[in-house]
């Protein structure tokens, strides 16, 4: 059977439109050089013709496609999942195309799927990187490719980061507690080894300092769950019932931290005060009740696409880039 498409031209495109064939390509590749009348007679003089772009023809051609992987460590975090559609719709906006996969938190298939996504010529990618990530692997990988990391930065490495001012959300949000005259305050955060946790946790120390104020021993729980914080608070306020407010790595420690603390009965002088470093947008498992510090991931994916596209024009991006946060505060700290 006879496939129109195929036997269709860019030529002919550009007779039927009455453009130049350099119009009609500046118009498939998404460029912002061409008038939206142009543009138009273009798109129409396509839909007529039935022509269909050969992108991996002309990827081949440019040895660059518009592919731009985005490899998340895990889209069940609502945060990560935020951000990986954050950044499908701003790269797409920008005539890129996003392919977004999910590495599990497994070093093992983060690689894997690299691998995978550098047969298919990507442009660039863009990785929140899983922990244990190896710096070496990673730098090779930037040497090679166009990289930016997201939300978690690996010591020593030359690759460009994006990631909030986690030391600022903790600083804040420690100080508005202080401020309020509590002493016996404590951190709490999963894996608190990582390097985003203890950026959180150096900016509590820091506001415990300024407050002279020698903070509980952080507290840790076997994973980012609300079941887990909440199993880790009520162990360790069994141990040290005198503690009266506490630091959350994020919304959904918290929300297990609260449970928690409504299975003990408390009065209301012994009620504890509970604050979060990260906000989870939209979430469904929190009440509008919780003191928290707003991270915005429309901002992060904004600033990741100006460094992706500096790092595709050859010229050098800051190694670290901190987006701003901003401090909520609801009854939960009152």
């Amino acid at each position: 059977m006879h496939n129109k498409a195929k036997s269709v031209t860019i030529f002919d495109v550009a007779d039927l439109a009455g453009v130049s064939k350099s119009t009609v390509s500046l118009v498939l590749t998404q460029s912002k050089k061409v008038s939206d009348k142009s543009k138009q007679k273009v798109l129409k003089a396509i839909d007529e013709l039935g022509y269909v772009y050969n992108r991996d023809a002309a990827a081949m051609r440019s040895k660059r496609s518009n592919l731009i992987a985005v490899v998340i460590n895990d889209l069940t975090d609502p945060v990560m999942a935020q951000l990986a559609t954050e950044l499908e719709l701003i790269l797409n906006n920008e005539g890129f195309q996003a392919v977004i996969v999910s590495s599990n938190n497994n070093v093992e298939q983060q690689t894997q799927a690299i691998n995978k996504l550098k047969e298919y010529n990507a442009a660039g990618f863009i990785i929140c990187p899983v922990t244990n990530t190896c710096t070496q692997w990673l730098d090779t990988l930037s040497s090679q490719h166009s990289v930016v990391t997201l939300m978690q930065e690996l010591a020593f490495s030359n690759a460009p980061c994006v990631l909030p001012d986690y030391k600022k959300a903790s600083h804040i949000v420690s100080m508005h507690l202080l401020s309020q005259g509590v002493t016996n305050i404590a951190f709490i955060g999963s894996n608190l080894q990582l390097r985003s946790c203890l950026t959180l946790q150096h900016g509590f120390n820091t506001a415990c300092a300024q407050h002279s104020i020698s903070p509980l021993n952080a507290i840790e729980c076997g994973e980012n769950s609300a079941l887990s914080a909440k199993n880790a608070f009520a162990q360790a306020y069994k141990s040290t019932p005198a503690i009266n407010a506490i630091v959350c790595a994020n919304d959904i420690i918290a929300h297990g931290v609260l449970a928690s603390i409504n299975t003990l009965g408390l009065a209301a002088d012994q009620r504890i005060k509970v604050v979060s470093c990260q906000q989870v947008k939209n979430s469904a498992l929190l009440d509008d009740t919780l003191t928290s510090v707003a991270i915005s991931t429309h901002e992060i994916a904004k600033r990741c696409l100006l460094v992706l596209q500096e790092l595709l024009q050859n010229t050098a991006p800051p190694v670290k880039t901190l987006v701003n946060v901003n401090l909520q505060i609801k009854e939960s700290s009152q």
